[in-house]
Parts: structure tokens; C-alpha cells; sequence
């Protein structure tokens, strides 16, 4: 039931039976494990949980999922093991129920915490812990949001100094180019604040080029500030065929006043580290870099429902 704008019990979570579906789908000779079943089970965000084991295909990780109705999930865990299927756990959403979450990354040196981004540029803090996700304060909006801006990428780095930044970007649309930006970023214990963007900048991919092309899907920055970011074309059907691919976007930097600074590729210089044909029919919208070296990619199928893959990438 709902109470004052939250969530308080699990029927909450409807796709609670959903915690079982990793014990049951056996993951593909192709690589792709599925996490999640149906229009509800895309993955829309991730990141690896800090601590999580090393190994070969093996890791824990959050996952967001971008449902819109009162009693679907939000948020869930995945525990992914070698030989074996993965394991889901929908979690129970405590505080203010968002619409569309796009996006998910951890908040770097405190464990169990993630930042959340929905389409709409409203960021919620959540604490993960003991089957439930718990909103930390009340949603925070990032900034320059303009109306029918739509968000799915998110990022934070922690650069060597310790200062936090964070990423974001609208998706984009065929023409019309993602828009990238860059702030100083600060997690307290119970809430979120954005500095002022110091950097922003366009960014269009030349592949996928056919159906609706979304030129950011995700984005994430490695540890030395190299930028990823996936992309993906959808023709708007649930049932696809989707295409995607995973580049080397560019870098963030912190320039001398400490402000950070967007060093983004343009388009003709750009070129695939992954493409996922409309014959792989993958629609990316998440991706995770757990090690050195490792990449998860997530998506978000539709009606086909949510998978994961391992990968090893040299950006």
C-alpha cells in the first residue's frame, strides 16, 4: 500500500516473485543472462555493489528498473556467479516513489549507497541494505534540467584530491544530439547537493544510425576519467529488433580552479569498442566497470525483459 508518497509494504513489489527468476532461466550460450522478465524486468541502471567477490564472471550488482505503476520494482540485486544463473531480489522501495529511474551509480566510499536518476532529472540517494532500498532526504533535480529534457545516463567520479563529480546526460534523439554535463557533486549523510555545471557539451554517435537512435543510453567514468558511454536504436515496437553499441566518449578532467572539464570526442572520431546488431537485438541501457579491464553491459529488451553480460574492454 501507499501512504504520503511512500512505499511501506511489498506487494509491493509486485515482482517480488521476480526473485526467483534467476534460479530458474539458464543464462544463453551467447553470453546474455537473464535478470529480469517481461515489459517490467529491463535493466535500466547499474552498478557493482563495493566488496562484491573477483572472478571471472562473477559479481553483485543494483539494478534499477524504469516502471512507472504504484506496485512495480524499482530497484533489485543481482548476484551473478560462474555456471550458474543469476539470482534477482526485488527490493522494497521506502520514500518518495519515483517514475522512471534511468539510470544508477554508487556513491564512491560509502558502501551500500547509490545515487538514482529518473527520466526527468529528479536524483534520489538510497541506501541499500536488508532487502530494501531507502530513499535518503527528498529527490534532488539535476541542474540546467529544461522541460522535455529526458535523462538516462548518470555517473559519479571521485577524483584524486577526493572531490566527487557528477555526470549526467539527456539521451538525445536522431537529430537532435545528447547534451553532457559536469558539476561538483557532495552525498551527506542524508541527502544530495549539485555545484553549478562547469562543462557541457553535445555528443552524437555514428552508430546505431537507424530507427530511433538514442545517443546516450548510459555513461559512465573510469577511475582516470575516461568517459563510456552506450548507445541504442529502438524502433518503438516492444518486441524490437533493438541495436546498440559501447564507445571510448572521451575524458572528464579537473582543471586548475578544480572545476571539472569535459574532453568529448566528436562524432567522425568516434568508433565502436562494442556493436550489437539488430541480429544480436540488444537495446544497452545500462553499463557497469566493476575491475580494470571488466565491463557489464545491462539492457532493457521490452517485452523480452532484462539481460546481463560479461565483457572485457580496452578503452
Amino acid at each position: 500500500m501507499i501512504r504520503n508518497g511512500f512505499i511501506v509494504s511489498a506487494v509491493a513489489c509486485a515482482s517480488i516473485a521476480a526473485a526467483a527468476l534467476g534460479a530458474r532461466a539458464a543464462g544463453p550460450s551467447d553470453g546474455w543472462r537473464q535478470v529480469g522478465a517481461g515489459i517490467q524486468g529491463g535493466v535500466s541502471g547499474m552498478a557493482p555493489t563495493e566488496g562484491a567477490p573477483v572472478g571471472p564472471n562473477r559479481d553483485d550488482a543494483v539494478i534499477v528498473r524504469d516502471n512507472k505503476g504504484d506496485g512495480e520494482s524499482r530497484v533489485a540485486t543481482v548476484r551473478l556467479r560462474p555456471g550458474r544463473a543469476p539470482v534477482t531480489t526485488e527490493l522494497l522501495w521506502l520514500g518518495v516513489l519515483p517514475k522512471d529511474l534511468e539510470a544508477l551509480d554508487a556513491v564512491p566510499g560509502r558502501a551500500g549507497h547509490y545515487i538514482a536518476l529518473a527520466g526527468n532529472g529528479d536524483a534520489y540517494h538510497i541506501l541499500v541494505a536488508n532487502g530494501r532500498a531507502t530513499v535518503q532526504g527528498g529527490p534532488v533535480t539535476v541542474p540546467e534540467r529544461r522541460d522535455g529534457d529526458n535523462y538516462e545516463s548518470f555517473a559519479l567520479h571521485r577524483d584524486r584530491s577526493g572531490s566527487v563529480f557528477a555526470v549526467w546526460a539527456t539521451r538525445g534523439s536522431g537529430a537532435l544530439k545528447a547534451v553532457v554535463r559536469a558539476a561538483s557533486a557532495r552525498v551527506g549523510t542524508y541527502g544530495l547537493d549539485f555545484g553549478s555545471p562547469t562543462a557541457r557539451q553535445e555528443f552524437a554517435v555514428p552508430l546505431p544510425n537507424e530507427d530511433e537512435v538514442r545517443h546516450i543510453s548510459d555513461l559512465k567514468v573510469l577511475a582516470d576519467g575516461t568517459v563510456l558511454v552506450s548507445s541504442a536504436s529502438d524502433p518503438n515496437m516492444d518486441d524490437g529488433p533493438f541495436s546498440s553499441a559501447v564507445y571510448n566518449a572521451g575524458r572528464l578532467a579537473v582543471d586548475g580552479a578544480h572545476h571539472a572539464v569535459l574532453r568529448l570526442r566528436k562524432t567522425d572520431e568516434l568508433t565502436p569498442l562494442r556493436r550489437f546488431t539488430k541480429q544480436d537485438d540488444r537495446k544497452i541501457e545500462a553499463i557497469a566497470f566493476p575491475r580494470d579491464g571488466r565491463a557489464i553491459w545491462g539492457t532493457d529488451d521490452e517485452n523480452h525483459g532484462g539481460r546481463v553480460r560479461f565483457d572485457r574492454v580496452t578503452p
